[in-house]
């Protein structure tokens, strides 16, 4: 087998070099790094997986020592303010992961006027960040312009449409398709989605998408048509005269003010309608439907950009990927009928 020494002596370098340049490591130049992949692959070279994993784990080592940062960018209204538990826990997933393999992990705020973000590229490479993790941002944001080939880089949602960058998500469509058999097993026949536009486009339409698909798998079902809130705020009135128009006899959410709201138009709870939330970020006790758990989203992230950090994998990617995470779990509740 052609191993990285026989690239060495065919090209006149020396086997570190090669080594380097076949990682894209920035410290060898681009016209380099094209003749080295040109002759590995001339010469048929190919790398053996398990030296890879033994030295992708002694590289480890150095990250821990000299603390390499992770930073957890967040474009929120108000410095240190988390505006939602779901972004909060998956700042303490991502930071407990980090601290797990030795390294920091600091939130950093996007939303100062006097840091443009070619300044914070500065800042974040001279503090020894390394990997970037992108909160999720406000839906239609203008394209991010930080200097990304210094750092690899992870984001938490589909709002950021430039650059793309890989995802780690949690599984919105399958989370979906658990709360409709929960509504299913419980005999519901008109259910039907309230659903903010601005989540929509953050979730990819995987919610939206899936309740539809799903309707039509079950023929019982009368076809009532989802209510797209238009604006990023709880709208009562279009609520109510949807309510009023089609007459849903389960309804799935994750808007807080709903269950107040049906319950301010004289409607029992679960008796007149149900109510199922697809993400239940409040700790009410009696509401039905899914926890998230966005702990283990941060976590995965953490651990997905660590992977990346340590075999040099900077800047966009060529061909992003998502990875989804199951992190949720069905609390039961008061708001649907019992089994």
């Amino acid at each position: 087998m052609v191993n990285q020494q026989d690239i060495a002596r065919e090209l006149g370098l020396s086997q570190t070099a090669v080594s380097l340049a076949l990682r894209n490591h920035p410290s060898i130049p681009a016209a380099t790094v094209r003749t080295v992949r040109s002759a590995a692959r001339r010469l048929g070279y190919r790398p053996n997986p398990l030296v890879s994993a033994l030295m992708a784990q002694r590289r480890k080592r150095p990250a821990a020592s000299l603390h390499a940062k992770i930073a957890f960018l967040t474009p929120f209204p108000v410095r240190g303010r988390w505006p939602s538990n779901y972004a909060a826990g998956c700042f303490a997933g991502a930071k407990a992961a980090a601290t797990e393999r030795g390294y920091l992990c600091e939130s950093f705020w996007l939303g100062d006027p006097a840091v443009d973000q070619r300044r914070l590229s500065q800042i974040l490479w001279t503090q020894n960040v390394q990997g970037l993790i992108l909160a999720p941002m406000p839906v239609n944001s203008p394209p991010m312009t930080l200097n990304w080939e210094r750092f690899a880089s992870v984001s938490l949602d589909y709002s950021l449409a430039n650059p793309k960058h890989h995802r780690v998500v949690d599984d919105h469509a399958f989370a979906m398709e658990r709360v409709l058999e929960e509504v299913a097993r419980r005999g519901y026949r008109r259910p039907g989605l309230v659903l903010r536009e601005s989540q929509d486009v953050r979730t990819h339409h995987s919610r939206l998408g899936v309740f539809l698909v799903r309707r039509r798998l079950y023929p019982a079902w009368s076809d009532i048509p989802p209510l797209i809130l238009p604006e990023d705020r709880w709208n009562a009135d279009l609520f109510t005269a949807w309510l009023e128009r089609e007459k849903p006899d389960v309804i799935l959410t994750e808007e807080d003010e709903l269950h107040e709201a049906v319950q301010h138009l004289k409607l029992r709870v679960p008796q007149d309608v149900g109510i199922a939330f697809f993400y239940k970020e409040h700790s009410k006790r009696s509401l039905s439907g899914l926890v998230i758990d966005s702990r283990l989203v941060g976590g995965m992230a953490t651990t997905v950009l660590m992977r990346m950090i340590e075999t040099n994998e900077r800047g966009t990617p060529r061909v992003p990927t998502t990875t989804l995470v199951e992190s949720f779990t069905w609390h039961q509740g008061r708001t649907l009928r019992p089994l």
